[in-house]
């Protein structure tokens, strides 16, 4: 009875501490590995018919985004765009070398969806000296803008380029993946003008 107790106690720790936002793609996860589980094999040539192969592809891609809300560009981008490419079905057959390269990518994608906790950040934006003006400008979706020392609400999690800039200082120009990383602040030491340091990217954390 106490080791009932106990694993149940376990089982209610993991679902609530299992993100939210990431716990939407889990049926996602496990449908896609239904799905390819029972592709047909061309056994003899070890290969797939490349139909099959992409439909099972349009058919994951479509569910992954499905629980984006629309107007979360920046994270549809991102799935649009890291998602593989169908293969080529001027042939009939593609190997399995060339399927499972692709799936790979597939289950990459949803493993890094499946740990977000949230599908906005509020960041926090810091320079020294402070009073610079800061851009966030997604490869989809809106440009935001902003002064340091500063916090951006409801930012949606992306790929962005971020640009600093101030009078006398050296302008910064970075990427960053709102997916990939977890944070909150950009920590950022300026560089003037007549340092020979180049300028240097913000810290994340």
């Amino acid at each position: 009875m106490i080791l009932a107790t106990s694993l149940a106690t376990i089982a209610w720790c993991q679902s609530e501490t299992k993100p939210l936002v990431g716990a939407r793609f889990d049926s996602v996860k496990t449908d896609f590995e239904s799905e390819i589980n029972h592709l047909p094999r061309i056994r003899v040539a070890n290969s797939y018919s490349s139909s099959d192969v992409n439909a099972a592809l349009q058919k994951t891609k479509n569910a992954t985004l499905a629980p984006i809300p629309p107007d979360d560009k920046p994270l549809r981008g991102y799935v649009e765009h890291t998602f593989p490419a169908p293969v080529d079905e001027s042939n009939e057959v593609v190997k399995k070398e060339e399927v499972e390269s692709r799936f790979s990518l597939v289950r990459e994608l949803l493993a890094k969806l499946s740990r977000l906790d949230s599908f906005r950040l509020d960041l926090t934006v810091n320079t020294n000296p402070s009073k610079a003006r800061f851009e966030l400008v997604p490869r989809v979706g809106e440009h935001l803008a902003s002064t340091t020392n500063s916090r951006l609400t409801n930012v949606y999690r992306g790929e962005y380029d971020y640009y600093i800039t101030k009078a006398g200082y050296k302008r910064v120009h970075e990427t960053i993946n709102f997916i990939d990383r977890s944070g909150s602040t950009l920590q950022c030491e300026l560089q003037p003008d007549a340092s020979p340091e180049e300028a240097l990217p913000c810290d994340f954390k």
